[in-house]
Formats: structure tokens, sequence, C-alpha cells
């Protein structure tokens, strides 16, 4: 499929590449330049703004004063583990009197329960619960935890419904709270709490520096703007992980291959990220937070083996499952414009991927349900940019047993016999708004800048990388060279299954290479073309000991 090309607007000529690229996201103030750019950024902000604070912490206290059983109650995600990990290992340095709980995602689902509750209270022998990552929508389980003698205070970032639980709540996008950053992952804001608890406690300040590496993961696995604090805290968080201070995430890098390479937002994102994930969707999130807690080095070893492992049966899982997902759109469903997927066979923990997949695949909407044990169908579900997906099933709340989720994803419960109507509702409410707007459903790459290409140096990309770390809210730039003359004889596919592009050419009298990924086939579709417009992202590539500047490219046109 084509993608439409945005470009952002001309260059302002006194600028530099980066400075225009700054400058595009609105940065033009040289101090916030400055802090952009600055190795060791200094944006953060007094927890103490948080609305609820102070109170968390004088109710913490009392219940420390009191040596109570203080219970984290966590998620099976990567935010929640993190989050999970990070408020057990600060407690640690004060008591022992410590335990967390995560709800198993097959038999409990997300979020508090009053089993969970119970079981805390008359197994654990809890007195105070935090939550973490969650607890926003748990206003009936926050009255039984109360109903039966429990203390809770709950840390979320997740919007917050009309009615929130009546109790201690830590969540900046409260009504009210004036806390000048809204976009923290749920370990953010626990990073917050503590942060304010150490400050009131007079604990070593180090302390919190060695949980910046627990903050840094949930922040890149959970999809969160990498700006304003959020860059702040991953760019001192990258440094800890890279330092291997904690004993689970260095032994992790090296049963996943990375231990002599540097890890970034990329590995986290693509590597580490998911064997975490993999322990929630497939066996006990658990897994996870014992592997960040743990000081054995053999015991470390075990358990990564096993998140390793498990991740592993995970992306075989998730393949059969696109496949089977992708047969089922060609044969049945191509004249849709919301797809809506029964895939009994798939793990209701691997569902939300494979929406993700087919959604990248087909760029439409996708819904992706599974039989749950309890014999409704669970589904999830990913949405294309101008499509609200949440928004879409608040407009069918009628059909469901319950739903949640974002502009972006959703997961969603449902009775079998209503699934045919929810996928016919849902098309027609897509092809309304591709009549109105049918650039919605292409594809779009956004263009930073365009370069000339005596401008894809070394020393470009050594400016642009003062960028990073990457991620959503400070997407990789995007360049573009126009009228780029093929070297028809080098260009050529690659790859073990040959969809890959090699492209070799040059523009004036500056010679360019680059690779495509999946590119090969929209190059030959093209029929050898003389010339061409690239899209690219700058790299460094290194071969045969010589260093030179190639292109990513993420698209070509004529």
């Amino acid at each position: 499929m084509d993608k439409i090309w945005n470009y952002n607007g001309q260059r302002i000529g006194e600028l530099s590449v980066v400075e225009n690229i700054l400058y595009s996201k609105g940065i033009t103030d040289p101090e916030e330049i400055e802090e952009f750019l600055n190795d060791k950024p200094k944006k953060t902000y007094d927890p103490f703004l948080i609305m609820n604070m102070n109170e968390a912490v004088e109710k913490i206290r009392y219940h420390l004063d009191n040596n109570s059983k203080i219970i984290i109650f966590g998620d099976y995600d990567v935010d929640g583990v993190t989050s999970t990990t990070l408020l057990v290992e600060f407690f640690r340095y004060t008591t022992d009197n410590i335990d967390y709980y995560i709800p198993n995602r097959f038999s409990e689902g997300y979020g508090m329960n009053k089993d969970a509750i119970k079981y805390i209270k008359e197994k654990m022998n809890g007195d105070l619960i935090i939550t973490v990552d969650n607890g926003v929508s748990s206003f009936f389980e926050v009255e039984y935890a109360k109903e039966i003698g429990l203390d809770i205070i709950v840390t979320d970032h997740h919007n917050p419904p009309e009615k929130l639980p009546e109790c201690v709540l830590i969540n900046v996008k409260q009504q009210g709270d004036e806390y000048p950053f809204k976009e923290l992952c749920g370990c953010g804001i626990a990073f917050k709490l503590a942060q304010a608890l150490q400050r009131t406690l007079n604990f070593p300040k180090g302390i919190l520096s060695n949980l910046l590496d627990l903050v840094t993961l949930a922040t890149i696995a959970d999809i969160v703007p990498l700006i304003d604090e959020n860059r702040t805290l991953v760019k001192y968080g990258l440094k800890t992980i890279n330092s291997n201070k904690r004993l689970g995430l260095s032994v992790l890098r090296d049963v996943v291959g990375l231990k002599e390479k540097e890890i970034n937002v990329g590995r986290i994102g693509f590597v580490i990220g998911p064997c975490f994930n993999a322990a929630g969707r497939i066996e006990d999130a658990k897994l996870g937070v014992k592997l960040l807690l743990e000081k054995d080095v053999e015991e470390a070893a075990k358990l990564a083996s096993i998140l390793f492992g498990l991740n592993k049966e995970r992306q075989k899982i998730q393949e059969k499952g696109e496949e089977y997902c992708h047969s089922l759109v060609e044969n049945y469903y191509m004249d849709y414009d919301f797809l809506v997927l029964r895939a009994d066979g798939i793990s209701e923990g691997i569902i939300g991927i494979v929406a993700g997949r087919i959604k990248d695949t087909f760029y439409k909407p996708t819904l992706v349900v599974t039989k749950s044990e309890e014999g409704y169908l669970k589904g999830s579900g990913r949405s294309i940019k101008g499509i609200d997906i949440y928004q879409e099933l608040v407009e069918l709340s009628d059909l469901f047993i319950g739903f949640g989720g974002h502009e972006m994803a959703c997961g969603f419960s449902i009775e079998e016999e209503k699934l045919d109507e929810l996928r016919e509702r849902l098309d027609k409410r897509a092809k309304k708004i591709k009549k109105d707007s049918p650039s919605i459903f292409v594809p779009k790459i956004e263009i930073t800048s365009e370069l000339d290409a005596h401008e894809l140096t070394l020393e470009l990309i050594e400016d642009i990388s003062k960028l990073e770390p990457y991620g959503m809210g400070n997407p990789k730039p995007l360049f573009m060279i126009k009228g780029v003359e093929v070297n028809t004889s080098w260009t050529k596919a690659c790859g073990s299954n040959n969809e890959h592009l090699k492209f070799n050419g040059k523009k004036g009298n500056t010679f360019l290479n680059g690779i495509g990924f999946s590119l090969a086939e929209k190059y030959n579709k093209l029929k050898l073309p003389s010339s061409v417009d690239v899209a690219f992202s700058p790299e460094i590539n290194e071969y045969n000991g010589k260093i030179s500047p190639q292109m990513v490219i993420e698209d070509i046109r004529i």
C-alpha cells in the first residue's frame, strides 16, 4: 500500500538540522533546547505537587511506625511488574513487613478483585494495600477492602472514570491535580511516591538513583511520550541499565545476547521488555518481579532463562495467530474497514499483539477475540491514527459485558451471540468515517526535513543522536532526498526471502547507499525506476573496518 508523505515544513535557513527539528517540535527557547540536548537533563518536578501526595506519605508513615504489613498490588505487564519491584525494593530499606500481589491474567483479569483482596487480608495478613499501575477504576473493590479492615492507597496513571475510588488516590490525570506533567507511566507515579517518601524519611538520594532502571523499562515498554520529565528519567535510567547495577537485568542481557551491546530504547522495547511481558501473557508475571529483586547469581540466571524461553514460546504462538488471522481477513473480511476476527485458538495473553500486527498489515482498526475460560469472548484491539477505538466501543457500549482502553488500544468482554452485531456496527461506523475522511485509512510517514545529499555525513548523524532517546512523542526523525539517481545494477533484493532492498544511487556528486526493509516488492512494482525520492533515517554503517553514513529507507516513490 502506498503511503502518504507528510512534510512538516520548510527549513529555517540559519538554523542547523537539529535546531530545525527542535523548532518543528515547538522547542524554540534556548534554555529548552539546551535541556533537550543535555546529556544530564534537570527537568523534574516536586512530587508534593501531586494531589494527595502529602496524605499518602502520612498514611504510609503511620503504617511504618506501627510495623504494619504493606502489600503492593501490581499488574502483569512491564509497567506493573517494574512498579511493584520499585516499591518493594524501596520499602525494604525501612521494613521487612513488605510483600506484593500480582493477579493472574487468565483467572483474575486486570486490576483489583474481591477474592484477591480477601486473600491479602486473610492469608497475607495485610494492613495496607498500595496499588501500582491500577486501581483508579476499582471503586467497589476499594469499598470492599475498607469493609474488611484494609487501608488502601491507589497509585495509577490511567484515565480516571467519573466515579473515583474513595481513598487516597495518586493520579496526575485526576481533576484538580496541578502536577505539570501528565504523561508518567505507572512506574513513574510509583517513583514520585518513593521520591516523596525519600525526602520525608531522609533516606539517601542514591536509593532513588538505583530505581531509575525500573522506571526506564516501564516508560519505554508502556509507550508513553519520551518528552519532558520522562526524557530525564529515561536518560539517567539507561545509564544505570548499561552500568549493570541490577543483577537480574545484567543476567537477562547476557541470556538474550545483549551482554556486550549498548542497551537503548529499541533493545528494551523489542528484546528485554517482551521477556517480562511474556511471563504475564503465558505463565506468571511474578517471575519478572523475582528476577528484578534477585540477589543470587544462579537463581537470577535460572529466572532469566525461564523468561527468555517464555518469550520464545510467545513468539511462536503469536506467529501462528498472525497467520490464522491474516487468512481470515483475506478469505472473509477484505471488504470490511473495521476488522473483527474471532480466533479461539489464540491465548488471550497474545491477542493484543496479534491485533496490532494485523492492523499494521491491512491498516485498518482491528479487534481479535478468543473464547475465555468463563465461556464468553474476550477481545483486544488496536487502532490507526484518526480513529479513537475506545470511543468506538463507547458508542456500542450496550453490546459489552465490560470494556476499557484509550485512543489506540482497547480490551473488552462480550457474549458470543453479540459478536456478529459488533462486527457489522463497527464496520458501518468505519465506512462512514472513510467516506468523510478517506485519507485516514492510508498509512502515513512524517518527514522531518528535506536534505541535500551532501548533508548526509557522519557529523550530521552524530548531531542527530543528541535527540535520543526516541519513542512516542519524540520519534526518530525521517529525512527526504528527492531525485536520487538509481544505480539499477547495484540496487537489488536481498535477505533470506529477497524481501529487503539493497539500495545504491547518487545525487549530484554524492553517492548514497541504504537498506530498505521489506521494500523489494515495492521497488519491483516501480519497474526499475531511473530516479526516486527516498524517505529515510540516517545511520552509521560499519563494514570491514570502514565507517560510513547510510540510509535506513522507510519508503521510496517516483
